[in-house]
């Protein structure tokens, strides 16, 4: 039996429904279908953190925000450990959503979701859903290895810690310990899926990618962004911006003009 058709509001991968199109003042584009953009938010956070992009792109793309288990709404669920559980539960999701859109899909992702993203391009295009574009933030991409020591099975203390020194998490967290300990858990298993992530040997992507990276993101440095070229035939787009892990957050303006660019 398939499953049934998600939809953005009442499933719980798909909580807040993108709101209904802009009028664009040249009637000739009043009615254009959007493109239906699918996003996957960084370690520790839940799909709110797109909200503001529904408002930004609503004249031109459906911004559809992804929610893993373990966060929000979502936050008595385990979170999932590794890519290929996660997978098997997300993608039955992804080929109903993006079978819905006439005028195509992209994906986006940033840090951990960009891993997300790519690996679930990498499968709807498996499928026969290639998509209009994938872009990525933040994320050395999968075939590099680690620059440094795994931090996920480290005592708690020293887990969080390095992660601060990592500029992985924001520093105000550190304020509040109860958020702390709350954190740590959900953190702790998007980073076992981030260091455990090995993809499947199979075909480079077809789709367009577009690969942001944070100047000043120390965990990062932004010449390793540059090897996601290796992961596609198709063409590739390397943009700096201003800022460090969390640029995605605090240039949003910057980012959405990207990506409303890469959609044409």
């Amino acid at each position: 039996m398939s499953r049934p058709a998600p939809a953005p509001g009442t499933d719980p991968w798909l909580p807040f429904p993108p709101p209904a199109p802009v009028p664009a003042p040249e009637p000739a584009h009043s009615h254009r279908a959007r493109a239906r953009l699918l996003c996957f938010p960084c370690a520790g956070q839940g799909a709110s953190a797109y909200l503001p992009w529904q408002r930004l792109l609503a004249a031109d793309v459906e911004v559809v925000p992804v929610q893993l288990p373990g966060r929000e709404g979502r936050a008595t669920e385990p979170a999932h450990t590794t890519m290929e559980g996660l997978m098997e539960e997300l993608l039955p999701v992804l080929v109903e959503l993006t079978a819905q859109t006439e005028a195509g899909y992209a994906l986006f992702g940033h840090s951990l979701g960009a891993l997300v993203a790519y690996e679930a391009a990498r499968r709807l295009e498996a499928a026969g859903r290639v998509p209009l574009g994938l872009a990525v933030a933040a994320q050395r991409p999968p075939h590099l290895p680690l620059d440094r020591e795994p931090v996920h099975d480290l005592p708690r203390a020293a887990f969080m810690t390095t992660l601060g020194l990592y500029g992985q998490v924001p520093v105000e967290l550190f304020d509040d310990p109860a958020a702390v300990a709350l954190a740590a858990a959900a953190l702790r298993a998007d980073f076992t899926l981030v260091e455990t992530y090995a993809p499947a040997d199979g075909p480079r992507l077809r789709c367009p990618v577009t690969a942001l990276a944070g100047l000043a993101d120390t965990s990062l440095p932004p010449r390793a962004m540059r090897a996601w070229q290796d992961l596609t035939e198709g063409p590739f787009t390397f943009r700096p911006v201003p800022g460090d892990h969390f640029f995605v957050g605090e240039r949003t303006d910057e980012v959405v003009g990207v990506l409303r660019a890469a959609l044409g």
